[in-house]
């Protein structure tokens, strides 16, 4: 086994500056040399428009460029050929949000009504009760059924326009 001897304790000295030190200034550190420029962030490319001299002190110019813009855009009448390509997607849009609410209300109604207890075993029971009812008073007789079908097809037929 080794030892190493153990460092000596700190001490400071007190002794007195020598006459060519004080005379020379200790040297000061340099500022750090400025970073280049990063990438340009998106603030520092954003438009600034100039307030404009006849508005309030807390307005700016922005307001009446985008008014400008706007005015330039209705004046140029192309809203009615614009209405014209977008009314299709705007339709269908539209009958798509539609049915997506009816669905919602559906879906709440039915919902409730399964919550009450004995309701959904009960309307079960009614459905039951009016197949039989139909299937006896329709479908048991030949020419009943015929006519049925007969109803049925024509219905359809009217409904495709074949």
């Amino acid at each position: 086994m080794s030892s190493t001897p153990a460092p000596a304790p700190f001490t400071e000295s007190k002794s007195e500056p020598k006459a060519d030190e004080a005379a020379t200034p200790a040297p000061t550190p340099e500022p750090p040399a400025p970073e280049p420029p990063a990438a340009e962030s998106p603030i520092a490319s954003t438009v600034s428009v100039p307030a404009d001299p006849s508005a309030s002190d807390g307005e700016g110019g922005e307001w009446h460029l985008l008014m400008e813009k706007l005015n330039g855009w209705l004046a140029d009448a192309k809203l009615m050929e614009l209405w014209q390509q977008s009314q299709r997607p705007l339709k269908l849009l539209g009958g798509a949000l539609a049915l997506l609410l009816v669905l919602q209300l559906t879906s709440a109604v039915l919902g409730t009504l399964d919550a009450i207890p004995m309701l959904p075993r009960l309307l079960q029971l009614t459905g039951l009760i009016y197949l039989v009812l139909f299937t006896s008073r329709r479908l048991v007789r030949s020419d009943e059924r015929r006519s049925l079908i007969e109803g049925i097809k024509t219905s359809w037929s009217s409904f495709t326009g074949k």
